[in-house]
């Protein structure tokens, strides 16, 4: 029997997704690295599977039959809907969308990739892309009674690709008859097999046994619940797909910022997860200067930069508007981290976000021990806040370097309740409390207190220890905050040779604070601040947003409660004692050069 001829037009589609491939990695499209990477990834696939040793094949057939499938459907929103115009697929669509399809195991023939996560800014088309990708999973994939979830952090999200996904099944001619397809307000199913489409609103507990489950805009999930019960509830599936489609976001804590991290590992070839295909769409090294018609400007502000992020930019990212916005937030600097994040896709935990964080990471050291600074001058900053919540306290460490320079060292040491942390809203206390635990004293940063409430007897006993470990020159408090332990530790430490009180209150006003700001600023850029790269202050420094007002003048504030900022809080008083106290005498360690001991 002769074999059925394979329309051209599938192949064509397989072969448009390996060219875009070979087109990212070799520089021919511009994009950032992590395109090329996913680029690369495919094209070195291709190379293993030749091989006896690689369990998994590419099948162009299998990959543009999907494509030609799914360009049967109409658009249903916007100018391309006047007319029921077809759904055309891009280049970068192709790709992703044959690189899920297409990869499967040799043996078996089931799909390679259990999971895709596509990660691109606004605008792009990733809403109907993964429509399109729910309704194969939902009634063309040969499975019988499959489960299609649209998972979102609320009902409007969710209906985000619930709603073009039931247009399209209801819209594309004879499809909804074919399948046997009856729609209701949030689901479809089909009663032949019993599979069903609908969506899921924040933790959907257990009990679902999905085909394919799509986390909608997941820098929005404030946990990882969903995505953790999309992966386990598929167990029971041969071939199943947790699709996760999203944008950067604003919590620098986010599971999608993990999510991406993660993928971004893989990427690189750092770790190896043969069943996670991910393409990232951002603009590579954003805050570097770079030179356009003779002013330096950073690279976020380019057009280049702005093409690299968008792969639909000139089809459904309006040329126009988009370097309108772009313009805009230029000239307003309000505008700056929210352009950043919707149109850029990068991420940033504040919309007027005061520090350069890419600028604070550079500074991290892990190296960096504590054990190191004895003999160097030691400002203690404490922000003793809300009791059910974070406490921290700041040390700097203050040495003029061979540079001629004044140089800071940051060490925090932060507290929470036991309570608070493992309520299943805070999984990244949870984190940072494990990665503090895996070290030995004095190295850990966050400490669990059992129960509801810090105890603030407890820190005042760590203090006590280091009081005649460290060198301490000042201590400094909110005098609202820690009005008891402040009143003791001035009867005890009292003043230094000069007169000086070494414990003082620091008003929390702008006065003070504006000062230490400024210098915590100046000293991360010129690289004269170094941490041990602390999670917990890094993620507080990422929350501190600020507002000059008219004479310029700056004051920490924070965009909602959840945000804290109170280990930053505890470093700017740090710092303002730094800044104020009176100069102190080099070491004869210093004068030789011997800056530990």
């Amino acid at each position: 029997m002769a074999r059925k001829k394979v329309p051209e037009k599938w192949l064509a589609y397989a072969e448009s997704a390996t060219q875009y491939a070979r087109d990212v990695a070799e520089g021919r499209i511009p994009c950032c690295k992590w395109v090329r990477l996913s680029g690369q990834r495919h094209l070195d696939d291709l190379a293993r599977s030749r091989g006896k040793d690689f369990e998994y094949k590419y099948d162009p057939v299998r990959a543009g039959r999907v494509c030609a499938w799914m360009e049967r459907f109409p658009h249903v929103k916007g100018k391309w809907a006047r007319g029921w115009q077809p759904i055309h697929l891009e280049p970068w669509e192709l790709f992703i969308v044959c690189s899920i399809f297409g990869w499967v195991h040799k043996k078996t023939g089931l799909r390679r990739f259990t999971e895709a996560d596509v990660l691109v800014p606004r605008k792009n088309g990733k809403t109907v892309l993964a429509a399109l990708i729910a309704l194969r999973m939902f009634v063309a994939d040969g499975e019988p009674g499959s489960e299609v979830y649209c998972g979102a952090s609320d009902r409007k999200q969710a209906k985000e690709v619930f709603t073009p996904a039931s247009r399209m099944a209801k819209r594309a001619e004879g499809f909804k008859e074919y399948h046997g397809i009856t729609f209701a307000k949030e689901s479809m199913y089909v009663a032949d097999d019993g599979s069903k489409f609908e969506i899921v609103i924040g933790n959907p507990g257990d009990g679902a046994s999905q085909h394919c489950w799509v986390l909608d805009e997941y820098h929005e999930h404030p946990t990882d619940e969903q995505y953790q019960t999309a992966r386990t509830g598929a167990m029971s599936r041969e071939q199943p797909l947790v699709l996760v489609i999203s944008t950067a976001g604003f919590d620098m804590e986010s599971p999608c910022l993990e999510l991406q991290r993660n993928l971004e590992q893989v990427l690189s070839g750092d770790i190896t997860d043969d069943r996670l295909f991910g393409i990232i769409y951002t603009v590579d090294d954003p805050e570097s200067i770079v030179e356009i018609d003779g002013k330096k400007v950073p690279r976020w502000t380019t057009v280049e930069a702005v093409r690299e992020a968008n792969p639909n930019f000139g089809v459904s990212v309006l040329e126009n508007n988009i370097l309108s916005d772009l313009r805009r937030a230029i000239q307003r600097p309000n505008l700056q981290n929210s352009f950043k994040v919707k149109h850029e896709n990068i991420w940033t935990n504040a919309r007027e976000a005061w520090m350069n964080m890419e600028a604070w990471r550079k500074q991290a050291d892990s190296t960096l021990s504590i054990d190191d600074f004895f003999h160097a001058p030691c400002y203690e900053g404490f922000d003793l806040g809300a009791r059910i919540d974070l406490t921290s306290r700041c040390k700097i460490f203050v040495r003029w370097e061979d540079d001629g320079k004044k140089h800071y060292y940051v060490f925090g040491r932060h507290y929470v309740p036991l309570d608070r942390a493992n309520d299943g809203e805070h999984q990244h206390y949870e984190r940072w409390i494990k990665q503090s635990d895996a070290l030995e004293e004095p190295h850990r940063f966050f400490i669990g207190h059992p129960g509801p409430e810090i105890q603030l007897a407890f820190v005042q006993k760590e203090v006590n220890a280091e009081l005649d470990r460290y060198n301490y020159q000042r201590l400094g408090f909110d005098q609202h905050q820690a009005l008891q332990m402040e009143q003791e530790y001035k009867l005890r430490l009292g003043q230094d040779a000069q007169g000086n009180d070494k414990v003082l209150d620091i008003p929390q006003t702008w006065k003070y604070l504006d000062p230490a700001m400024k210098e915590v600023e100046a000293a991360v850029l010129s690289g004269r601040l170094h941490h041990n790269g602390d999670p917990v202050l890094r993620w507080a420094i990422s929350n501190v947003v600020v507002k000059e007002d008219a004479n310029e003048n700056v004051f920490p504030r924070k965009e909602s409660r959840n945000n804290k900022i109170d280990p930053a809080s505890a470093l700017l008083n740090a710092m303002y004692l730094a800044l104020t106290a009176p100069p102190v005498r080099r070491s004869i360690y210093e004068e030789r050069g011997i800056l530990s001991l």
